[in-house]
């Protein structure tokens, strides 16, 4: 039987599936999709964003000079996304689908948050890395540089398996199940890139959303105590060992996403 918050979840994509078929959309709604999850997704890495001035930049609107740099990086990250939607139909998770989505994402400048590595656009990294989480918790030690090349390639081979057998009845291969799993191994403990781990594995769990017949939607992240949330649930899945603290953060997130948008296009 499955936990309500994934029963929640099938009932609301089961609806959106009916009323809002992918046939279906226009695309003002595909691009309203996309501006959202590029937003939130950004968010978490982003405090100076602001939804509003987001949008409107995004649907090519005039906004403030001295916010361009935070916007232009969303926009970067909107058109990585829309090219790889584009082509969810034959994506495949491998070592060089995922380089080129870093190396899409992170040509600019002004993509990374700390210093611009050029020779690590698209490579792996090659210096060790921490999550730095201080002073509200712990800083996170990822796995060395040195394992990368070894743990990456087993990695997807698990992943590609859970993803060609995902069945939303069951617990152990429901869709969302399977995506807290690959984003807590990808990003919270592997970290494969010197920068922009967070916005290459949420581009990738969109696809995958996509893939299997699921909009991409994530949970709304508009706000600082937003942010600090979505930091929370990876700690308690830390924590107790377990990817169920971010399957449910999914669950919940996204259904109230999905039903938003069914009851604005009653």
């Amino acid at each position: 039987m499955l936990p309500a918050y994934l029963t929640r979840f099938n009932q609301a994509l089961s609806h959106f599936q009916q009323k809002l078929p992918v046939d279906n959309w226009t695309s003002e709604f595909k691009s309203k999709l996309i501006n959202d999850y590029s937003f939130y997704s950004s968010k978490v890495e982003d405090p100076k964003l602001e939804y509003g001035d987001t949008i409107r930049f995004l649907d090519d609107q005039l906004v403030k000079k001295e916010k361009l740099g935070s916007l232009l990086d969303v926009s970067n990250h909107k058109d990585v996304l829309q090219s790889v939607l584009n082509r969810y139909e034959t994506f495949e998770l491998t070592e060089d689908t995922i380089k080129a989505i870093h190396r899409d994402l992170m040509s600019s400048e002004l993509s990374w948050g700390d210093q611009f590595k050029p020779e690590l656009i698209g490579n792996y990294r090659n210096i060790p890395t921490i999550g730095f989480r201080e002073p509200f918790f712990p800083n996170k030690e990822y796995v060395s540089h040195y394992n990368i090349e070894f743990a990456m390639p087993s990695y997807l081979e698990l992943m590609a398996r859970k993803f060609d057998a995902i069945n939303n009845e069951e617990y152990d291969s429901h869709l969302l199940t399977a995506l807290a799993y690959f984003h807590n191994r990808f990003l919270n403990e592997i970290h494969p890139f010197a920068d922009g781990n967070g916005r290459v594995c949420r581009i990738i769990m969109g696809t995958i959303m996509m893939k299997h017949n699921c909009p991409p939607v994530f949970s709304s992240i508009l706000t600082a105590n937003d942010m600090m949330d979505y930091i929370k649930i990876i700690i308690a899945c830390e924590d107790a060992n377990s990817d169920e603290p971010f399957a449910a953060y999914l669950a919940n997130g996204m259904a109230a996403y999905m039903e938003e948008k069914l009851k604005i296009s009653e």
